[in-house]
């Protein structure tokens, strides 16, 4: 099952993927090119793709109905403040390593496009993070993917390649999203990312 929607949907599925459960899919995509069915490149451009087309989503979804959103809502408006003063100290840097902030990929293109950042240079900035995101985690499946290969030998079955890569990628993203979640919230309490 897993070669065949591999083998129909890949790169469709890395781009969709990216905006469900990005560092996942792309893990898993980056481990599955280890095993020749995807090329890597390939999968690094369609999930810059797909995340590039999220990031801009939630951006004008910030910029048309961010500030009444915020309105509605006086504690997030605090945390909002939180982050105005983040996009004013960081600005470029914040718009490219959003994505790597626990528990702030969707809510920080809205704010930032609700700040009334520049589109054009959102734009811009937003494909470069796109990208760092993409190669990066892409890279990090690949190499899971040659870990898992070589403690597994030469398995004939993909689906038993495929089955132990994705519990090593659950497993990781458990403990890293624990852990950013952990960062993430002790940031938002003192103010600083």
């Amino acid at each position: 099952m897993w070669e065949q929607l591999v083998s129909r949907w890949g790169y469709i599925a890395v781009a969709l993927g990216t905006f469900v459960e990005g560092e996942g899919v792309l893990l898993s995509a980056g481990a599955v090119a280890h095993l020749g069915l995807l090329s890597l490149p390939l999968v690094m451009l369609s999930a810059a793709l797909g995340s590039l087309v999220w990031g801009q989503l939630w951006y004008y979804l910030g910029r048309v109905h961010g500030r009444a959103f915020l309105a509605r809502r006086p504690k997030l408006r605090a945390r909002a403040l939180v982050v105005e003063g983040w996009i004013v100290r960081y600005g470029a840097w914040l718009v490219v390593g959003f994505r790597f902030i626990a528990g702030a990929a969707i809510v920080l293109p809205v704010l930032i496009g609700s700040s009334g950042f520049s589109r054009l240079r959102y734009l811009a900035l937003d494909a470069l993070g796109a990208a760092i995101w993409a190669c990066v985690f892409a890279s990090a499946g690949f190499g899971l993917g040659a870990g898992f290969r070589g403690v597994l030998g030469s398995v004939g079955a993909l689906s038993e390649v495929a089955a132990a890569v994705l519990c090593g990628v659950l497993l990781l993203l458990l403990v890293t999203r624990f852990g950013r979640a952990q960062l993430a919230r002790r940031a938002l309490r003192r103010g600083s990312p």
